[in-house]
């Protein structure tokens, strides 16, 4: 976080260095606000690049094994950009070697995510996914489990609200049987 703010004050200073390179050799002498004015905009820049390219930079970093199965795009106030082109700031990824089934309903397949939130220490969900019924279930604290192994109380979600988890999960099981 401190290198951030470092980088994003560097590149403002660098924003108004700028002006005045280019304004010296022509003997121009610019209006006393525009040299802030201009570190204002390189900071503005720089920080909408960090916050529309951090999903592409994380992403491109992660195992082999993890697979981005959802995203989850956000536009603030604070942000009035945003709201034409929403930004990433959370992502599920599937950990691909982490599935598994349980005897008793060989239909359930639980498999752990990712999540993976900006600036926020990254958690593992465990889900369970359901393909008969098109339906998947995050296992929480509050989730009880019969002495089968099966949960009480999941709340179930639908699995066609999440494609790529489905596909990733129900297909490459129907491909195995």
């Amino acid at each position: 976080m401190f290198i951030h703010l470092l980088a994003t004050l560097a590149l403002g200073a660098v924003a108004a260095g700028l002006v005045y390179i280019i304004a010296r050799p022509f003997g121009w002498k610019p209006p006393s606000v525009v040299y802030p004015m201009a570190a204002a905009l390189g900071i503005l820049a720089y920080t909408v690049y960090d916050e529309y390219s951090w999903y592409s930079r994380v992403s491109s970093t992660l195992p082999t094994r993890l697979n981005v199965v959802r995203t989850y795009a956000t536009s603030m106030p604070y942000q009035p950009w945003t709201y034409a082109v929403p930004r990433v700031y959370r992502f599920d990824a599937l950990d691909l070697g982490s599935s598994r089934t349980n005897p008793n309903a060989p239909e359930l397949t639980m498999v752990e995510l990712q999540r993976v939130t900006r600036n926020v220490s990254s958690e593992t969900i465990n889900s369970i996914v359901d393909c008969k019924n098109q339906r998947y279930a995050e296992i929480d604290r509050e989730t009880t489990f019969a002495e089968t192994g099966l949960p009480t109380n999941a709340r179930w979600l639908n699995l066609a609200d999440h494609s790529v988890l489905r596909k990733a999960i129900c297909e490459a099981a129907a491909k195995a049987n």
